[in-house]
């Protein structure tokens, strides 16, 4: 196990590397950070360079002074991906993305198509109204509340409290904004996995796959937004299946070549 920090212009990005072989960058969800990853990549690093980062503002990797306030927007933190990417000398690598970080890996798809092998997007959303209504408009009065509870007169503890909370819902209010011109431009293969409960509608994430040359959609049975997280040896067998075949010419010719799993 390997870790450290990459020094980018507003955060130093927290990075940790596990195993060898295809490098598989692993991107947790708003609020989260890599921890969440913790038996999905001990069961993926068998197989796979496994990079677990935390996104800006999140876990580890602490805002810069003067930048503490600052917007936190899917498109940066895409840059910030390759910004690792960079650091650790690796020219390519795949993305496993969940919730957010299924967001920011399209994000990194659409903007650097020679970094990015293939997308493995659970519960991910192209578009701040991809989610059920319920759900888009709690979040969008929440953001609006914080946004006028930050200009009042409150101390420094309490004050940085509601810019948090007021980041990571704008995050989700407004963001990402990845429309039918963005998304057909995706050239990597792309795997979409949602549940059939999932907060993402599934209007929505079958639109996605109809707009993503080629992509691949997947609604788990029985499955919420966050059954990823309960069924990490399902999920990672199924995802590690269709990376083997996806980006086949870039895996160990010591892995046999197979169909993905079936997720239970």
């Amino acid at each position: 196990m390997r870790e450290g920090f990459t020094d980018s212009p507003c955060s130093f990005l927290y990075h940790k590397e596990l195993g060898k072989g295809m490098p598989l960058v692993m991107l947790h969800g708003n609020g989260e950070d890599h921890r969440i990853f913790d038996r999905m990549a001990a069961y993926m690093s068998s197989y796979y360079q496994v990079i677990l980062m935390d996104s800006r503002g999140h876990g580890a990797s602490e805002l810069k002074a003067g930048k503490e306030r600052m917007a936190l927007t899917t498109r940066e933190m895409a840059e910030d991906v390759i910004r690792v990417l960079d650091d650790l000398n690796v020219p390519k690598a795949a993305i496993l993305g969940f919730s957010d970080g299924a967001n920011i890996a399209l994000e990194a798809a659409l903007g650097y198509p020679d970094r990015v092998l293939a997308v493995a997007a659970v519960s991910g959303n192209a578009l701040p109204w991809g989610v059920s209504w319920r759900f888009f408009w709690e979040v969008q009065a929440k953001y609006l509340g914080l946004c006028l509870s930050e200009m009042l007169p409150m101390s420094r503890e309490k004050k940085a409290k509601i810019v948090k909370e007021r980041q990571l819902n704008g995050l989700m209010a407004l963001w990402p904004r990845l429309g039918k011109k963005e998304l057909r431009k995706i050239k990597a293969p792309v795997l979409l996995l949602t549940g059939r409960y999932d907060m993402i509608r599934p209007r929505h994430s079958l639109w996605m796959a109809g707009q993503i040359p080629g992509a691949e959609i997947v609604f788990v049975k029985g499955a919420d937004h966050f059954t990823l997280l309960k069924r990490e040896r399902a999920y990672g067998a199924y995802i590690r299946g269709w990376l083997d075949k996806a980006a086949s010419p870039f895996i160990s010719s010591s892995l046999p070549e197979r169909p993905p799993y079936p997720l239970p």
